[in-house]
């Protein structure tokens, strides 16, 4: 049975709502406010204490419907020597951290809350995808640098543009890399009695929003 709670996605991601529009999702978005992100732990502790941050900033949110099932994720990439890289603070920071990532192996990791306003019951995972860099050559770094593309990026490349040029390999979830495990998520929303591939059959066929 295909429920209609209204997805509400928190976030500032424009990557993370085209990856639901894509599928005929047209999710509520709010922006998380005033949240201060954490840089120290585990990876996996990292990414779901930022999320569920985000999930808390709106919550009171007088604009978001009380039949809502809220959705937020955070993102990190993290290298073979286990150091955790976020967004870059300016082009030369994406060119340290390019440089780094170049010709090996990274993990990048996903948290991801999902919190239902209709009974207050919550849900939390994390989701890892393996990609190996290109061994790209300084001129295809500084062209890439050029587009700014990856400024507000974990480890400073998108894979949905011109990063993915700079990828060799990838093993595990590519929507992960993007910024939201769509095939992990649609499982657990099936928990909330939210059916993604059912809504996204509906709204090819009949125009259902």
């Amino acid at each position: 049975m295909i429920k209609l709670k209204r997805i509400v996605l928190v976030t500032s991601s424009k990557r993370r709502v085209d990856l639901l529009r894509n599928l005929g999702i047209d999710p509520i978005i709010v922006p998380p406010k005033n949240i201060f992100e954490r840089q120290i732990g585990s990876p996996e502790r990292i990414v779901i204490e930022n999320a569920r941050s985000k999930i808390r900033s709106v919550l009171g949110n007088k604009d978001i419907p009380r039949d809502s099932i809220l959705i937020a994720a955070d993102t990190i990439i993290v290298d073979s020597g286990n150091r955790i890289y976020g967004k870059p603070n300016s082009v030369d920071h994406a060119a340290k951290m390019l440089r780094k990532l170049r010709g090996k192996w990274h993990r990048v990791i996903t948290g991801v809350v999902v919190f239902d306003l209709m009974d207050h019951s919550i849900d939390e995972f994390t989701v890892v995808t393996h990609v190996k860099m290109r061994n790209f050559s300084d001129e295809e770094l500084k062209l890439y640098l050029a587009s700014l593309e990856g400024l507000d990026k974990a480890g400073a490349y998108a894979l949905q543009g011109l990063g993915s040029l700079l990828i060799e390999e990838i093993r595990g979830d590519p929507y992960n890399v993007i910024g939201l495990p769509l095939s992990r998520l649609h499982e657990v929303l099936l928990k909330h009695d939210v059916n993604l591939l059912g809504l996204g059959v509906l709204k090819r066929i009949v125009g259902v929003h």
